[in-house]
């Protein structure tokens, strides 16, 4: 279970995240909001208002859950129901479209109070269960996904307008410690290996003990600190930032290598698997 100490940081970085992301999206042109389509971002078929409306949508989700949660309420909220992928699609363009002009006001306002929310919270209940459309989770981990959802998301928005954008650093500490669960979530186990296989990622802005090797094997994988002692199939040479966006599925293989952003050394063959045994969530 996380300490209070590390879910106060998570708040205080959430709360440093949606500031952040404001501030860069007061500064953008009008007709972002007004002419939707013709702004894209980095997330596969969607605009720049669709990235912002979907952060609105679960943050007023987030919010419903923590207060039902400090109720002892892990149902779902009134009027929720699943949808497929289709009718997710067509409500999230309904909702764009009825914001209209005001995305950017509501954005602020769905982020306000979800962050007065958690801010108030007492450290005993950092551990309430909660209600997520995935699983019962604590309020901590939603938290922690809300944490993931401005620095990624974020990132999509800006790489609209600068290729050279990079995760808020303010993040990866902890996104850093979450890939384990994302690559977890979308494995894909390779049963045409006839042996494990080691990438090995050599961060360029940190301590050579930061480097991670993830190894690869029919039935299951690992990420751990790079052995010193053990060969990899390839070694990856990257950014903290660029670390995070390749594992997550945001930035592709040969992309990052035309762009420099990444350098392989060794086997480039299986470092361009990697997208065949993890796919994005």
């Amino acid at each position: 279970m996380p300490s209070a100490p590390s879910d106060e940081r998570n708040i205080q970085t959430v709360r440093a995240l949606s500031n952040d992301l404001a501030a860069f999206l007061a500064g953008l042109p009008e007709g972002i909001w007004r002419d939707p389509d013709a702004y894209a971002s980095a997330c596969a078929g969607w605009s720049v208002a669709d990235v912002v409306t979907h952060l609105i949508q679960i943050a007023t989700l987030k919010t419903l859950s923590v207060e039902r949660a400090l109720n002892g309420d892990v149902s779902p909220p009134m009027g929720y129901r699943r949808m497929d992928a289709d009718e997710r699609r067509r409500s999230l363009t309904a909702l764009r479209d009825a914001f209209h002009e005001d995305i950017f006001p509501e954005f602020n306002v769905s982020c306000l109070r979800f962050n007065r929310l958690i801010a108030s919270l007492a450290p005993d209940q950092y551990a309430l269960p909660a209600w997520h459309p995935a699983a019962e989770m604590t309020v901590s981990r939603l938290i922690g996904l809300r944490l993931m959802e401005l620095a990624v998301h974020g990132w999509d928005i800006r790489s609209g307008f600068d290729r050279n954008a990079a995760i808020n650093p303010l993040a990866l500490p902890f996104l850093k410690s979450w890939l384990p669960n994302w690559l977890r979530a979308g494995f894909r186990p390779p049963r045409d290996l006839s042996r494990p296989t080691t990438l090995r990622f050599a961060l360029t802005d940190a301590p050579p003990a930061d480097s991670r090797d993830l190894i690869i094997r029919p039935d299951d994988f690992a990420l751990s600190a790079a052995d010193p002692d053990a060969n990899a199939d390839a070694t990856i040479s990257l950014d903290s930032s660029a670390y995070v966006l390749f594992l997550m599925g945001r930035i592709p293989l040969r992309r990052a290598l035309r762009r420099r952003q990444i350098a392989v050394d060794g086997d480039t063959s299986a470092a361009e698997r990697f997208g065949e045994w993890f796919a994005g969530v």
